[in-house]
């Protein structure tokens, strides 16, 4: 009884441990709004601090009243200094000084009472604060992004939640990078240098229009110091009872100057990997027919590049720069199946076996012009993008029945796409305006030599061979409007429009395909700030998905002389409807609903004719889609970081292609468990436990059995965080494998995937120079980039 009394007390009289504070708004001497700015006040040997909010405003809780020295510290400056004088609840706003102080040198015993945020919710976006996550410190962007809210990132691919695809940014500008190019250059990116990444799953009218994709864009911290840095790095992997590793190291190097910053990125790689799958045809309805075939696949992807961003800031109002990046790739594939065919009564044996070798080079190249019209942020943006991607390659192949068939394949691809866009941002009161203007054109001339081998002789087969030529045209306008209603309501809105024209021609046999379109895209948001612990949103957003070019081209690809894919002249792109509503708690808890209505989506089915099965693309679909996802940090613990999210959802989808039938509607869910135990008081030394897994879920006519993988490793942070050394062992259940099946009105597919999954993985990263330096950050929109698919 004596200890619930006592501890009823203590909880009384804590209340009154923190009766007085002080509130109120930073701002500059532009009178805007002085965010992530330091509030310090000291009595005698206590100090408290805060960080201001996106609003400049700020509330410290102090112990007692008195005489306290109260200092705005911004970017490591002291700018202010005076003495106040505190009883109870007071407010005081606050003016930064045109004239710093001192340098702020390391203030100690200072008790922060006032955490960053974790999570923002911001109108049309939420923001994961890097910079506050202990265990997104000293490890690659792409690390950084597998504990993103809604992200799951691999060496592979990165995603969003309900998303097809993503489009990457940094500081606003989009990658025009894409595929294992992508990965390798956000490889070159270390976690330390961003201050946050943001995740737009509907992304705003300024954006294209494409993709039932999202958006992540990537901001670097603003440079402090002036001066260069440098870093080297270097990664392997090795896969459990294999007798090789894969590869990879890089170097940076980044300057600033008074007007000119620059970064330099190199890195070369040789990535090994090995993989079985089967994929087994059943008849059913009465149909005995099957067509089963196993596989073994091994590819070394060998490959080297290089980055080259640079920006010269003219004056205060004109900044110029460029970008470039050159990739160069030269992988190899050889492989062996076997299948079993019966067909009405007769059983066949085919056995295959193929040596595919490609070489490719992409070259994206860059230029921007922004110019700063006034001081109220008003701001004009011009651009202008080229991407060239010439790739060559040789492919050999070995059908084996009763008698051996060889031939070669040559494919030659060589496409071109140019883009010109014009940005303007006005500020008129409390009303944000966005409006803007953008041309595209893509070219792509693509031949497919093929040959029969006889005697070591290759002949010409003319009815294998091809030239597809195809040409788009694409003419973009928008406008989006930002608008504060009060200090809890936020709205967006915006109207995007999309003029397309498109010309496909198949040489071999005389056909092509002309369309023209036009549609408009709108998007619509709005946000609701309870207060400093409760926010909600709503918004919704239209978008589309074109084909890839290389789907459009009706030729047929024979990779054996019973199997081959072919494209479709004929098809359309697909629309989707997208709804979200989002709530986040207490800056570390946050929940999205959304709903996706998907219209004509398109996806290769499978189709058996006698002794030929062939794969098609088609529109062939139309799906519905809701679902949450759940995201939070817990960090209670002083030793423990943990993150955690999850994604369930409900799928039906209604098939209208008698060559296909919809899978059956059903559940579905997504979940990752990130765990970091930090071993020592500077939380250098990082004990890393996590998993991710996925239930049986549905999309169009296939079923997708569930998944799942776990990981552990150690991230060592030594010399002053200059030296970092990260040693993961991934699946070491190795339990990660992809299996399904695929639905038609007279069989069904079942598939298997199963790779080298189970590897040790050791990086070591060294950093030297002005680490405050991050060098030329800009990028430019290129959406057009990620469209330069095949088939």
């Amino acid at each position: 009884m004596d200890r619930k009394i006592i501890f009823v007390l203590s909880l009384i009289s804590s209340s009154f441990v923190y009766a007085q504070s002080i509130e109120g708004i930073v701002t500059d001497r532009d009178n805007k709004p002085a965010i992530e700015t330091e509030i310090l006040l000291t009595k005698d040997d206590g100090k408290f601090s805060a960080i201001t909010d996106e609003k400049g405003m700020f509330k410290i809780q102090l112990k007692e009243n008195g005489e306290y020295l109260l200092e705005i510290i911004k970017d490591g400056i002291k700018a202010n200094s005076e003495k106040i004088s505190v009883k109870g609840n007071i407010k005081k706003n606050l003016t930064i000084s045109e004239q710093p102080i001192t340098k702020d040198q390391n203030i100690e015993g200072v008790t922060v009472t006032v955490k960053k945020k974790l999570f923002e919710r911001k109108v049309d976006r939420l923001v994961f604060n890097v910079e506050n996550s202990v265990a997104s410190q000293g490890i690659d962007v792409v690390e950084a992004l597998a504990k993103t809210p809604m992200v799951r990132a691999t060496d592979d691919a990165i995603s969003i939640a309900g998303k097809s695809n993503v489009g990457i940014m940094v500081n606003d500008r989009l990658l025009n990078l894409s595929g294992q190019e992508l990965i390798n250059y956000l490889k070159t990116l270390r976690s330390d240098d961003v201050a946050k990444i943001e995740v737009i799953t509907t992304p705003p009218a300024k954006y294209e229009a494409e993709g039932k994709s999202g958006l992540i864009n990537i901001i670097l911290k603003k440079n402090t110091n002036k001066g260069w840095n440098a870093s080297l790095q270097t990664s392997g992997s090795y896969y459990w009872n294999r007798p090789t590793v894969s590869t990879r190291s890089g170097t940076g190097f980044n300057y600033q100057g008074d007007k000119l910053s620059l970064s330099v990125n190199l890195s070369a790689g040789d990535n090994f990997w090995e993989n079985t799958s089967y994929n087994y045809l059943t008849g059913i309805n009465g149909n005995t027919n099957y067509w089963n075939t196993d596989t073994n696949n091994s590819n070394n992807y060998k490959y080297k590049g290089g980055n080259v961003k640079g920006e010269y800031k003219i004056n205060d109002k004109n900044l110029i720069g460029i970008n470039y990046n050159y990739s160069y790739s030269n992988p190899t594939e050889k492989g062996e199946s076997n299948s079993a065919i019966f067909n009405e009564d007769s059983l066949m044996d085919v056995a295959s076996n193929y040596t595919n070798r490609n070489k490719r080079n992409v070259h994206n190249a860059t230029a921007f012009y922004d110019l700063k019209l006034d001081s109220l942020g008003n701001k004009l943006s011009i651009s202008a993008n080229l991407m060239l991607n010439d790739s060559n390659a040789r492919n050999f192949y070995n059908t084996i029945t009763s008698n051996t068939i060889s031939t070669f394949a040559n494919p030659i691809s060589n496409y071109k796409i140019y883009s010109g866009q014009a940005d303007l941002e006005k500020t008129l009161g409390k009303i944000k305006t966005e409006s803007g203007i953008k041309y595209t054109k893509i070219k792509n001339n693509s031949e497919f030599n093929f040959f029969n081998i006889e005697d070591d002789q290759f002949i010409l087969n003319t009815d294998r061979t091809n030239t597809f030529f195809y040409n788009e045209e694409n003419y973009a306008a928008y406008v989006s409007t930002n608008f504060k209603i009060n200090e809890k309501w936020d709205a967006k809105a915006g109207l995007r429009y999309e003029y397309t024209t498109l010309e496909g021609i198949s040489m071999n046999d005389d056909t092509s395909a002309k369309i023209k379109y036009g549609k408009l895209f709108p998007t619509a948001y709005i946000s609701y700030k309870a207060n400093d612990n409760n926010t909600f949103s709503l918004n919704y957003s239209r978008r589309i998905t074109r084909p890839y070019f290389g789907n459009l081209n009706p030729f047929k690809f024979y990779t054996s002389e019973f199997e081959y894919s072919t494209g479709n002249p004929y098809l359309l792109p697909s629309f989707s409807d997208n709804f979200e509503f989002g709530y986040v708690l207490k800056n570390n808890f946050n929940v999205t609903l959304y709903y996706n209505y998907n219209k004509d989506n398109w996806d290769r089915i499978q189709v058996i004719e006698g002794n030929l099965k062939y794969s098609i693309v088609k529109n062939f679909y139309n799906e519905n889609q809701a679902g949450i996802n759940i995201s939070y940090n817990y960090n209670k613990l002083k030793w423990l970081e943990s993150n955690i999210f999850v994604n369930g959802f409900y799928a039906k989808s209604n098939s209208y292609d008698p060559e296909a039938v919809a899978a059956p509607a059903g559940y579905g869910a997504n979940f990752n468990l990130d765990n970091n135990f930090f071993l020592n008081k500077d939380k250098t030394v990082t004990l890393m436990l996590g998993l991710w897994s996925s239930i049986p879920n549905r999309s169009g006519n296939t079923y997708f059995n569930g998944n799942a993988s776990f990981y552990t490793g150690m991230k060592l942070n030594l010399l002053n965080k200059n030296l970092m050394i990260n040693l993961y062992m991934n699946d070491f259940l190795n339990i990660n494998r992809s299996k399904g099946t695929e639905y038609y009105p007279n069989y069904n597919v079942e598939y298997y995937y199963k790779g080298i999954t189970r590897n040790m993985y050791l990086s070591v990263t060294y950093k030297f120079g002005n680490n405050n330096i991050k060098g030329a950050t800009k990028q430019v929109k290129f959406e057009e980039s990620n469209r330069a698919g095949g088939q």
